[in-house]
């Protein structure tokens, strides 16, 4: 009969630092719960595919690059004349 007391007992006083833990995480607004939404943000590819990789899409066009440098000021200009098949760099 004691061993069973000890263990409601045990039992109830983890269920309290349970809610008290999880009622000051949520109260906080600090990076705390930021963690959660990291760890279950792949949840979603499971129920709607399609719109996990639209997201991945975006988020790999916003990484983009440009594929030629735009020309600066201080290039040299380059002049290419195909009939004559030359290249003409100007120097200052």
């Amino acid at each position: 009969m004691t061993t069973v007391l000890v263990l409601v007992g045990a039992g109830l006083l983890l269920l309290v630092l349970v809610v008290v833990a999880g009622h000051r995480i949520l109260r906080t607004g600090g990076p705390s719960s930021s963690g959660m939404a990291d760890g279950l943000g792949s949840f979603i590819d499971v129920f709607d595919p399609a719109r996990a990789r639209a997201d991945q899409d975006l988020k790999s066009h916003q990484n983009q690059g440009t594929v030629i440098p735009n020309p600066e000021d201080d290039d040299p200009p380059v002049v290419v004349d195909l009939v004559k098949k030359v290249a003409r760099i100007r120097l200052r």
